[in-house]
């Protein structure tokens, strides 16, 4: 296939561009640098898809943080062709940049569900997946610029794409690793993740284009979770940590569901982590 690398600097001082600069004179591909000044994930993203707009039958995105593992692109652009789908997604496991606690490891915080090679799913992010550039084409918006710093906005593409129909696979060998630094491995961050994951999917339910849900729902949802949570954490305490944090952590996201119910909206990208 003909490929290209699509590089967004989100930082008007362009601190990436000696980066791209280097890496042009090893990379077999061309490379695409551009900066977005607006700060914000989905002006990164969209800067993304208008840079290859009228250039590529398929766009793959990987986020920062991320590592492709060798077989990842070839893997992806395998299962569409078998397939035909419009999207393809794959797994992410983490990479710890220091040693974790033992309760992490058993609490599997940083894991995401994995699935068989060729399930129909309904959702994918930008941390690894593949679409097709008439099916993003085909859409009145893309990624939703008012999430531009609480994240979801990739999760609220991709469910619309499954909405109107765009069917989604799943292609678990196109594996990418993602970088969990320091400060993202603790208690504080896992519970305020969960929070704000509540708050983004209660905005994007409350206002997503795809059709929005009753408040009645969001609510009877967000407290059912608080509930839950609550029921757990003393049976999950006994199992040590780890289940004490999965408790706490379902409660954490009902809390997070009704603040976004109730217009909380949580930036969780104003701080950045790692390096």
């Amino acid at each position: 296939p003909d490929l290209r690398v699509v590089v967004v600097d989100n930082d008007p001082a362009g601190s990436a561009r000696a980066i791209c600069e280097d890496a042009r004179t090893w990379l077999d591909l061309p490379l695409v640098y551009r900066i977005e000044k607006r700060r914000g994930i989905p002006h990164a993203r969209n800067a993304a898809v208008a840079a290859a707009a009228g250039r590529a039958d398929f766009l793959a995105f990987i986020d920062d943080d991320e590592v492709p593992s060798p077989q990842w692109l070839a893997e992806l652009l395998r299962i569409q062709s078998e397939t035909g789908a419009d999207a393809v997604a794959g797994p992410c496991e983490p990479l710890f940049e220091e040693p974790v606690p033992r309760w992490i490891e058993r609490g599997r915080f940083f894991e995401r569900p994995r699935h068989a090679t060729g399930t129909r799913i309904d959702y994918a992010f930008t941390h690894n997946a593949l679409v097709r550039t008439e099916a993003l084409e085909a859409l009145d918006t893309l990624f939703d610029e008012r999430m531009a710093l609480s994240g979801g906005s990739d999760g609220e593409l991709f469910r619309r794409l499954a909405v109107r129909g765009h069917p989604i696979v799943w292609a678990d060998q196109a594996l990418v690793f993602e970088w969990v630094p320091r400060t993202r491995a603790n208690a504080r961050w896992i519970l305020e993740r969960a929070f704000r994951v509540g708050t983004s999917s209660a905005f994007i339910d409350r206002n997503r284009l795809a059709g929005p849900r009753s408040p009645a729902r969001l609510l009877a949802h967000g407290s059912w979770c608080v509930a839950k949570g609550a029921t757990l954490l003393p049976v999950g305490a006994l199992r040590g940590r780890a289940g004490a944090m999965q408790a706490l952590r379902l409660a954490a996201f009902g809390v997070g569901r009704l603040g976004g119910l109730a217009g909380i909206h949580r930036e969780e990208y104003r701080v950045v982590h790692g390096s």
